[in-house]
C-alpha cells in the first residue's frame, strides 16, 4: 500500500497551540506549546498492534438495555445519544425524532415533533442538553435554527435562529449560555472556518472558530455524516474533531483549546488534502467524493470519542478499515485493532456495537438496527448467546424489526 505522507499539522500543534476563537473575521493568537502542557499526545505509530481489543479487558459484565418498540417509537438510526437524571434520549436524525426512554428500556416519550407550525422542527441533525437548567436544544440543520423544551414539562420553550453564513450546519453544542455550531462552506478560502460561537438568547454568532485551514487541512465543504462532530457533552469540557483533523478540541466555558494530539506518519497529509479539495471544488455540480481516500493507505475520519475511566477510545480510518484505539492517559500506553469486541455477548464476537457515551460510572454501546438481521442469524439462531448475559429472554426474543439494544457497561477498577 501506498503512504500518503507524514503528518503536518499534528506536529505543528505541538510546537505552536493556536487559540480558538478570533473575532468574526476568524482572527486567532498563538499560543506556546509551553503553556499546553495538558496537550494529550497519542502516537498511533508506537501503539501495540492487537488482533482486536476486548471490552472484558476494562468493563464489567453490561447491563442490557432492550429498547420498547411501538408505533410511537419505531427507531431507523440512533445519531445521537445522552443520558440525563437518569432517562435515555436518542436521536433519530432519519424519522426525524427524539426519543426519551428509561433505564429499563421503556418508552416515555417524543421531544416535539416535526412540521412547519409554533414549536415543530423541520429536520433534525444533533441535540445538547443543558443540564444546570434541565433543557434540551434540539438542532434544526434545515431552518439553521435551536428549538429548546423544557425536560421537566416537555413544553416548548423557544427556538433560536441563527443566520446561515455557512452553506449547511450539521452539528451543535450548548455550553455556558452559548451555542456552537459547525460551519460549511461551497468555497475552498484560508478564510474558512469551522464552528461559529452563537450567544444562546440572540441567535447572534459572537466569534469564528478554528479555521479550516489550520484545523481540518482546508477542509469546511458540507458532508453530511451519521454522527455528530462533538463529543462528551455531558463532562464540563466537551469534545471537537472534524473529519481530517488530527486534533480534539475540548470546548469549555474559558475558551476552546487542544485536548489531544493524534500523530502518525500515516495520516493524510495537507497536500494530499489540497488536491481532494481541488477535486471537489464548486462547479455546476457540488461532487464531495472522499471515497479515494479508502483506496489509500492513509489515517483520517477520528470519530466516536468517548472518555473511559482514565483511558481514551476512539475510531479513525486508515484507507477502507475501521480501526479502534485504546489510550490510557496515566501510562501513555496506546493499542490499537481492527475490532474492539464486547466478549461478554459470546466469544469471538465479531458484530460492530459502537460506544457512543460515557460518564463516571461506565460506557453504553448500541447495537444499531442496522446490524441486528446479523445478530438474529449468527448469534441467536446458532446459539452462541451467553446464557448468563443480562435479560438473556429478552435478547433471545428480539426480531429484525426490534429498536436498537443498548449495553451499559461500568468500569473494572484499575485500583492496584
Amino acid at each position: 500500500m501506498r503512504k500518503i505522507g507524514k503528518m503536518v499539522s499534528g506536529a505543528a500543534v505541538l510546537l505552536m497551540l493556536a487559540a480558538a476563537c478570533g473575532g468574526k473575521k476568524g482572527r486567532g493568537a498563538d499560543v506556546p506549546v509551553g503553556e499546553n502542557r495538558d496537550v494529550e499526545v497519542v502516537d498511533i505509530d508506537k501503539a501495540k498492534q492487537e488482533d482486536a481489543l476486548l471490552y472484558s479487558s476494562i468493563l464489567e459484565e453490561p447491563d442490557v438495555i432492550v429498547l420498547e418498540i411501538c408505533p410511537e417509537c419505531i427507531i431507523q438510526d440512533v445519531s445521537a445519544i445522552d443520558i440525563y437524571e437518569g432517562n435515555i434520549y436518542i436521536l433519530d436524525d432519519k424519522v426525524p425524532a427524539l426519543y426519551v426512554f428509561q433505564r429499563d428500556g421503556s418508552f416515555l416519550r417524543q421531544i416535539g415533533h416535526q412540521g412547519r407550525g409554533h414549536g415543530e422542527y423541520w429536520e433534525l441533525s444533533d441535540f445538547s442538553i443543558d443540564r444546570e437548567n434541565g433543557v434540551i436544544y434540539l438542532w434544526d440543520d434545515a431552518l439553521d435554527m435551536a428549538h429548546k423544551y423544557d425536560l421537566r414539562t416537555n413544553g416548548y420553550i423557544s427556538s433560536i435562529k441563527t443566520k446561515r453564513n455557512g452553506y449547511r450546519s450539521y452539528s451543535m453544542l450548548y455550553l455556558g449560555g452559548k451555542l456552537y455550531v459547525d460551519r460549511t462552506s461551497l468555497d475552498a478560502d484560508s478564510e474558512n472556518y469551522l464552528l461559529k460561537e452563537i450567544d444562546g438568547k440572540t441567535g447572534t454568532q459572537i466569534a469564528s472558530c478554528l479555521k479550516a485551514d489550520d484545523y481540518n487541512r482546508g477542509w469546511n465543504f458540507p458532508l453530511r455524516l451519521p454522527f455528530s462532530f462533538f463529543y462528551s457533552k455531558n463532562t464540563d469540557a466537551p469534545k471537537y474533531v472534524e473529519l481530517f483533523s488530527d486534533t480534539i478540541m475540548a470546548v469549555t466555558k474559558e475558551g476552546i483549546k487542544p485536548y489531544c494530539v493524534v500523530k502518525s506518519e500515516d495520516f493524510v497529509s495537507k497536500k494530499r488534502m489540497k488536491k481532494l479539495i481541488s477535486d471537489c471544488g464548486p462547479g455546476e455540480e457540488f461532487n464531495y467524493n472522499v471515497s479515494d481516500l479508502h483506496e489509500e493507505d492513509c489515517i483520517f475520519c477520528i470519530s466516536r470519542f468517548v472518555e473511559l475511566d482514565g483511558m481514551v477510545s476512539f475510531q479513525y480510518r486508515k484507507g477502507d478499515e475501521i480501526m479502534y484505539l485504546l489510550h490510557d492517559v496515566k501510562t501513555k500506553e496506546t493499542w490499537v485493532a481492527p475490532s474492539f469486541k464486547d466478549d461478554y455477548l459470546f466469544e469471538n464476537n465479531n458484530i460492530p456495537l459502537d460506544m457512543c457515551y460515557s460518564d463516571e460510572e461506565g460506557v453504553l454501546s448500541v447495537l444499531r438496527v442496522d446490524f441486528i438481521p446479523y445478530f438474529i442469524e449468527d448469534v441467536i439462531d446458532k446459539g452462541h448467546l451467553n446464557p448468563k448475559i443480562d435479560e438473556y429472554e429478552k435478547l433471545m426474543g428480539i426480531k429484525g424489526d426490534s429498536n436498537p439494544v443498548l449495553f451499559f457497561h461500568k468500569y473494572k477498577s484499575r485500583s492496584k
